[in-house]
């Protein structure tokens, strides 16, 4: 009987044991915020500066302007937008011994007419939760055979990690097909970019993207609607972005007259960028915005949280709605959605539209075992699978948006948002 029982306890520790390896594998132990977004306050290098020319510039004229500036180095937005560059300046001027401040660099480049706009090249910390394993190694021979053979009805552009499109949920073709050559780099265009490492193959080497692409995958095929998905990769293998690669890779989004939605799971506070809000604000007749409102318990009337707060017709912010307490997700849906929002939440009556569920959602690592994830990213996601499920050829923006909106339940404990609605399970 010693024996028996000594067997069973050694089968237990095996099993607890090999329970917390899988967890380990999938789940981002580093990240202090549980909740997803880390707070992003805006810095900046002190080094770096975006500037757009105007459209008409030739090549010689960019250089000569680059001299005048003392550029050293500089980033082209290729596949996306030549007229604009990231400046790269010697390191660190000290303006005690007569060098120049970025910040002054800016302003004075704000009053140069041969440039259309500038802006610091915002720092974009960890923006939520990833995986510490990916499904799959980096092979773009994978993901072409993930791509639909027609792209039809709603293309939706997710810019983020990337995709891991070895992942096992994704068991139908669902990337998007692109047959066009990039006029200023000789890599073929399959399916997506990656703006990160400057390629054609955007693989999600974090997993953040990866979550959010499985959510908006999952319900439009539960609703039999015909999509594709387009990655755009503008974060890094840590989580972590900048505005430069961020405004490439809306550009490549809004470029494309496929796309009719953008999901944004991210954002930071305080400063309006001014060539990404141009850049939405351009985008307001052609595509529709969903952009997660933030996880730090902040009324972003009060405490603005970009994108999510631009002033622009077609955006939509979506905040978390509550979630399970007790650790018991298996039957998330039905009673527990509608009850308020997530401890974690931002709100605002004024800058955040809807809720939809956002804290402990399931995220299935193989066909028996899951790992809970929480933040508006994840909202934003289910918002922009609404979206997917509402569009309609020729629906004008306007209309898109409002379809999503009238989709939504009304719940009186909702009344710190707009329209004090969430998205039904």
């Amino acid at each position: 009987m010693k024996n028996l029982q000594m067997l069973l306890l050694v089968l237990l520790i095996t099993l607890l044991a090999t329970s917390c390896q899988n967890e380990e594998l999938f789940i981002d132990k580093n990240e202090n915020n549980s909740n997803s977004e880390i707070k992003n306050m805006g810095t900046y290098p002190s080094n770096q500066m975006i500037i757009q020319y105007k459209a008409t510039m030739t090549e010689a004229e960019k250089e000569n302007l680059r001299n005048q500036y003392d550029v050293v180095t500089h980033k082209n937005c290729k596949c996306a937008d030549p007229t604009l560059e990231l400046w790269i300046f010697a390191s660190d001027r000290n303006p005690r011994s007569g060098g120049i401040t970025i910040e002054e660099k800016v302003l004075g480049a704000k009053e140069d007419s041969d440039l259309e706009g500038v802006d610091f090249n915002l720092n974009i910390n960890r923006i939520g939760r990833g995986l510490l394993s990916s499904f799959g190694p980096e092979d773009i021979r994978s993901a072409m055979q993930k791509r639909v053979l027609g792209n039809q009805n709603v293309t939706i552009a997710v810019l983020d990690t990337g995709v891991d499109y070895n992942y096992f949920g994704f068991t139908t073709s669902f990337l998007y097909n692109n047959q066009n050559t990039c006029n200023d780099n000789p890599l073929q265009d399959y399916y997506g970019w990656d703006f990160v490492n400057e390629d054609n193959d955007p693989f999600d080497d974090y997993g953040h993207g990866t979550i959010v692409t499985s959510i908006i995958y999952d319900k439009l095929q539960e609703q039999n609607v015909n999509f594709q998905i387009l990655p755009i990769k503008v974060f890094d293998n840590k989580g972590k972005g900048n505005l430069f690669d961020l405004l490439c890779g809306f550009k490549y989004a809004v470029n494309n007259p496929d796309v009719n939605i953008i999901n944004m799971s991210f954002g930071w506070y305080g400063t309006n960028y001014e060539l990404l809000n141009k850049f939405i604000m351009q985008s307001q007749q052609n595509v529709l915005i969903t952009a997660s409102a933030g996880n730090d318990k902040m009324d972003t009337d009060l405490n603005a949280h970009y994108p999510s707060v631009f002033d622009s017709e077609n955006i939509l912010s979506i905040a978390a709605l509550q979630g399970e307490r007790d650790g018991d997700i298996s039957s998330f849906g039905g009673t527990m959605l509608g009850t308020g929002l997530a401890q974690f939440s931002n709100f605002g009556t004024i800058t955040v539209d809807i809720a939809a569920k956002g804290e402990n959602i399931p995220f299935y690592i193989d066909d028996d075992n899951y790992i809970p994830v929480s933040g508006t990213s994840f909202s934003t996601a289910f918002a922009t699978a609404l979206g997917g499920e509402k569009y309609m050829p020729n629906i004008s923006v306007e209309q898109h948006k409002a379809s999503i909106i009238e989709n939504t339940i009304q719940n009186s404990s909702l009344s710190q948002i707009k329209y004090a609605s969430y998205i039904p399970d």
